[in-house]
This record gives structure tokens, sequence and C-alpha cells, in this order.
């Protein structure tokens, strides 16, 4: 096989016009494939469904590489040279871009990712035909950085994988950074806290956490009702001023109808004065697979929720809100709470309090995943519930106060 060197952008374009349908159905793409899925068998399995992964690299290349200037400014992409540079330094920000390479064997089928989006799947059921089409030139590429690939590996095995850990961006790993050496470069962030919550808010957020750690402390009520339910919700959003400009008084129904997710399984039709109908509702429709309880709505992470459940000894609460962006307000709600004597307890409450002592860590996921939903990716120990891309503001600042975690080595099998 020849070597194919090629730019960056061009390998994107190639990657793009692969993920839009990656199924493969041409025997000269079947049988490129075939050759890399066998010349991969040499690396050591990296996870479950027999999966490996290897690191692909591409010059960067020239900004003709990126594109024509021409055609940039005769489609109102750019307005100057400078906005058209400007534009190739923030896609091509580094000399070389990275690729992670994954393969997973599934019941018989070979699944080819990169950077976690499916480009090729070969499949055992397929009928294959007689064509070739343009994904063979991105097959050739994987084909030749593989084959370099693995004699780096035979040659010098620790050598190449310092070569990796060496060269591979910050923007591609796993780090965590303790919050408040975060605020030490943006202390703006640590002021949005100062200014909320004064030394007695926090003292009174310990005994908060305290309390949602021992359930057995919080005592729940008797008895409740759908009026005592939107009540408690009024606490919440005046502890938030909500309704400060609001000309008109709204009672705590109308308050929770403006403010909550509005598929409320019928709670808003249920008599406000009458235990039994609450507890009706409770039992048979508040699970109707609405969001009752969702008292601000916002989207799956960034809601604030206002739970009820009901025990042996009566009705408790449990206000739920950890989100960094919604923090600041499910922490006022808690503390307005915890002054009315509501029964309550506070979901998240020690991560909450760590997060505005800036004590916890943030985990620095790699920019080709959304930082959301990556608990999976932190051992447990670490205790990371937020997290961040390394972006492109004060990067070197950031990279600097990081623990970075090491790789995965790639090893022969």
């Amino acid at each position: 096989m020849n070597i194919i060197k090629h730019t960056a952008p061009y390998i994107d374009d190639l990657i793009k016009s692969a993920q839009g349908d990656p199924v493969v159905r041409d025997k000269t793409c079947a049988r490129a494939l075939d050759q890399i899925i066998n010349d991969i068998q040499a690396i050591k399995i990296q996870g479950e469904d027999e999966s490996r992964s290897l690191w692909l690299e591409a010059e960067r290349g020239s900004i003709n590489d990126f594109g024509s200037y021409e055609e940039y400014i005769e489609e109102d992409i750019v307005r100057d040279h400078k906005e058209f540079v400007e534009l190739w330094e923030y896609y091509y920000p580094d000399e070389k871009k990275w690729y992670n390479l994954t393969f997973i064997f599934y019941d018989g089928d070979c699944y080819i990712f990169i950077d976690s989006e499916l480009i090729f799947h070969l499949s055992q059921k397929e009928m294959l035909k007689d064509q070739v089409n343009s994904d063979i030139g991105l097959i050739e590429w994987l084909g030749s950085k593989t084959t370099d690939i693995l004699f780096s590996l035979k040659t010098d095995q620790s050598l190449y994988n310092k070569y990796l850990d060496k060269n591979i961006s910050y923007k591609r790993r796993k780090g965590r950074i303790l919050r408040k050496r975060l605020w030490e470069i943006f202390p703006e962030e640590e002021e949005i806290f100062k200014k909320e919550f004064s030394k007695e808010s926090l003292d009174d957020l310990e005994i908060i956490v305290n309390r949602s750690k021992k359930r057995n402390l919080v005592s729940p009520i008797k008895a409740l009702n759908a009026g005592d339910l939107f009540r408690f919700c009024e606490i919440c959003y005046d502890a938030n001023n909500y309704f400060k400009d609001q000309k008109k008084k709204l009672t705590p129904k109308e308050k929770y109808i403006a403010r909550a997710d509005g598929r409320h399984c019928g709670l808003t039709k249920v008599d406000e004065d009458s235990v039994d109908a609450f507890r009706e509702w409770y039992v048979n429709k508040s699970n109707c697979g609405g969001h009752p309880w969702e008292i601000c709505r916002g989207g799956n992470s960034t809601h604030i929720s206002l739970y009820v459940f009901d025990t042996e000894d009566g009705w408790m609460l449990r206000l739920a809100g950890s989100s960094r962006g919604r923090a600041v307000e499910t922490i006022k709600m808690a503390l307005a709470l915890y002054n009315k004597k509501a029964p309550f307890i506070l979901d998240d409450a020690e991560e909450i309090l760590r997060m505005i002592k800036g004590i916890d860590y943030l985990g620095i996921v790699p920019e080709t995943l959304i930082p959301v939903y990556c608990h999976s990716l932190f051992p447990d120990g670490d205790r990371i519930n937020y997290f961040m891309n390394l972006g492109y503001e004060k990067t070197e600042e950031i990279i600097k106060r990081t623990e970075w975690y090491p790789l995965e080595e790639i090893m022969l099998a």
C-alpha cells in the first residue's frame, strides 16, 4: 500500500462523507477494511466488545488546504482576509489534528468510529456489490496510518506511547481541576457565590447538608394537600424574587403554573383544600409520565424539581437542582425552606456545598464530547459531578492548574 498523506481539512471532508452513510456495500471497500481489521488484531483489546483504539494524526497544512478565500468571500462566510485566517485558526488551531479511531465488534459485525462518530459498519448480512465509492480514499488513509502505527509499536512500544503522551493535545484528554484553582483564573465565578451568600447562609447550608444525609433529622408532616404543595413552591419562587416585577398579585398555584414545566398530570385541577383528593392524585396520577415536580422548567440537567414523597411517618419534600447554572437558585430555595421549617431534604447537598466552597473538582473532557453526563469517564473516588471542555480562553493557565489523567497505553497483544 502506498503511503498516503492528506491534510486535516481533506480528511475531515472524507469523514463527513462516510458518516452520511456508514454501511459498507461495495466489495473493494469491504476488502480494504478487512485488511485493516486483520492488522489491528495485533493490538491488545482495550474494552468491551473487543474494543481497540488508535490515535491518528494529520497535518493542518496551509490555509489553502482549508479552502479558497475567494469562495468564502463570494458566499459571505467572511468579510475580509483577516476573518478568513481567524476562521482557519479556529477550526485548526494546532499544527496537527488528532483523531481517535475505534474498532468495536458485536454479533459478528464490525463498527468503526472516529471521535465517537460511526464512519463504517461492516455487516455480515449486507450484500456487497462490485462498485467503488468515495469512501475508498478514507479507508486507504486509515490503512496507511494503521500500518505506520503497528510498525512503530513493533519497533519500540514504550517510545511510541511516550510520543503520544507528549504530542496529543490537552483538548483531547481528560483531567480534573480544583474549582478554587479555576477561580484563580476566572475570579468572577467565585464572586457570584460570594455576592449571594453570607457566612451565616453557608452555616445554614451546612445544617441542611447534615439533615439531608441523615433523613431521620427531618420531621415529616402528617397531612398534605395540593394547596400546601403550591405554597411550598411559592417559598422557593419568592426566595429568588421571580415575581418581583409582577403587577398583579399571584396565588401560589398561579406562580406554579407560570414557572413549572406544564406537564403536571392534572395537579392544578386537584382540590387545593382536600387531603384525600391530593393523596388520590398522588397514588393514581402523579406518575402519569409528566413532570409535575419540575417547578422550574429547563433541560434534562438544568431544571429544578420539588418532589413529594410519602413515608410511614408522613409527607416529605425533596429539592433537586444541582446544575452549575441553577445552583444559586436552588441554594436560595433550600435556605428559604429551611427557615420556614419545611420538611425537606436537598439532593446532592454535599456536592452543592463543596461547589460553592470551591473544594470540588471539575472534570475536563475531550473537545469531541459534550460536557454533560460524563461521570463514567472518571473514577468514582474523584467525586466529579461537573464537567467542562478545555475551550479556547486562557487554556494555558487552565492546563498548568489541571491534574491530567494518563492516556491509555496502546499495547501489542
